[in-house]
């Protein structure tokens, strides 16, 4: 019995090991197998906030690195927005002062951003005349107002100040425009900050046509640049829309009551924009600037979430608080809006053959996911590389797949990559990035893990045979 015993026992064991033995070689198979398969990468969403340039909350008349209110909050700024007198830009006639714009963009650069710019006429407290004295000089039409401060506005319609201003328009387009440090261009120049109104004398705002002349001359300057049109002008933000790659900018955003409180920016001016204009932002910017600052909101008791749900339900892409301290109290829904503003592009997949050969080109297939608010709205494209072993990088290649008007939701598209003829034998990490069409160092952040050094991507690795 005890022989018997010690028999099964050793059957039982070696059952066991057959089952382990087979369990394996599956195992193994499987393995195999999906070796064989292309290669699908290991994407991992990155969830914390990105910087990308020309989306999210500005800074005002200032630069990251000039803003303490900034450093107190946990996202970083990818814009800075100002606003320059016509005199800041052409001191004297014909001598433009692009070394004052160029130093505005090589800042941005700096910071991490884009730049933003209006140019205005009038600036009531500021400026007694906002335009050149050597265009007063030339004796073109003023007239005074007491719109806040006495000061002294130009008659658009001048037929000297519409030509020079013409000229200006023009002269900056034929410089920045498709720059890729500026992320856009307010159609400004007419009205009070060059906000399209004049509010205590009406009466003296250039005629409809001439003002969509105006639109028309920002559109043939800027035909490569995001522009945003001031809401305050209804029928120009509809006429400006209508051409594409505006939207609309509210300069009062905050002004918010309950119903039934009285007038206010969001329900009387702004949802209505929206309403007229509502699929506008799907090919220009919506761009919020605070009314006061949020220390006013706060002390008023305007209630920061209804605020934040406006912003979010008209797709915008820039807020900014003038560069002020935001309540800690307001934090945490300014956080929420800011994770939301704009794009935010997450990789979900990409599929590719793991093993090439020299000269081969082969299909890269991406799914992208954007679960931003808005679509980009410059032309940032999908670029690949390899990194060798020794950190040196091969192939690069800038397809011609912009990101651009990728409106929220699900992506998937192709992209045809040579290997170059004489690529060595060997394995290779393959990277993606978004770069600028014309600038290959200018690139946007993605939502996944893997951020190299210069704002590329691992995604997976290759054998070239």
């Amino acid at each position: 019995m005890k022989h018997l015993k010690k028999l099964s026992c050793y059957v039982a064991q070696q059952r066991v090991f057959i089952f382990a033995i087979i369990l394996l070689f599956f195992q193994s198979g499987c393995s195999k197998d999906e070796k064989q398969e292309p290669g699908t990468g290991e994407l991992v969403e990155y969830t914390g906030f990105l910087k990308i340039p020309g989306v999210g909350f500005q800074t005002f008349f200032r630069f990251e690195d000039e803003d303490p209110n900034m450093q107190q909050m946990p996202f970083e700024s990818g814009s800075a927005y100002f606003r320059w007198m016509w005199e800041q830009v052409e001191p004297q006639e014909g001598e433009y002062n692009w070394e004052f714009i160029d130093h505005h963009l090589a800042r941005a650069r700096e910071n991490g951003q884009t730049l933003e710019f209006r140019i205005m006429l009038e600036w009531p407290g500021e400026y007694d005349v906002g335009i050149p004295q050597w265009l007063v000089d030339k004796g073109v039409k003023l007239r005074l107002t007491n719109c806040e401060e006495d000061y002294y506005s130009p008659d658009l319609e001048d037929p000297i100040i519409k030509d020079h201003h013409a000229r200006l328009i023009r002269a900056l387009g034929d410089r920045y425009d498709g720059h890729p440090d500026l992320g856009s261009v307010d159609i400004g120049s007419v009205g009070m900050w060059g906000e399209w109104h004049i509010y205590c004398h009406p009466e003296l705002m250039p005629s409809r046509e001439e003002r969509s002349a105006i639109i028309d001359l920002y559109y043939e300057s800027f035909p490569n640049t995001p522009l945003v049109a001031l809401v305050d002008d209804k029928d120009g933000i509809e006429y400006a829309a209508n051409k594409g790659r505006s939207a609309w900018r509210g300069d009062c955003w905050g002004n918010y009551l309950p119903e039934g409180s009285g007038w206010n920016h969001h329900a009387n001016s702004y949802w209505p924009a929206n309403k007229l204009i509502p699929d506008a932002w799907e090919t220009g910017p919506v761009a919020l600037e605070s009314c006061g600052t949020m220390k006013s909101w706060y002390s008023e008791g305007n209630a920061i979430t209804p605020i934040v749900d406006d912003a979010i339900s008209w797709h915008a892409t820039l807020a900014h608080n003038k560069s002020d301290y935001i309540p800690e109290e307001f934090k945490s829904e300014i956080e929420r809006l800011v994770m939301k503003l704009g794009f935010r592009l997450v990789l979900r997949k990409i599929i590719y053959e793991q093993k090439v050969d020299p000269g081969a080109i082969y299909t890269i297939k991406l799914n992208w996911e954007n679960i931003g608010i808005a679509p980009p709205y410059r032309d940032h494209r999908v670029a690949l590389r390899l990194r060798d072993s020794m950190d040196v990088i091969h192939a690069m290649y800038i397809s011609d797949q912009s990101i651009r008007g990728w409106l929220p939701g699900k992506k998937s598209i192709e992209v045809d990559y040579q290997i170059p003829e004489e690529m060595d034998a060997g394995s290779y990490t393959l990277e993606l990035g978004l770069v600028f069409h014309s600038t290959p160092d200018r690139t946007v952040p993605i939502a996944i893990e893997g951020i190299t050094d210069d704002g590329w991507y691992a995604v997976g690795n290759i054998e070239v045979e």
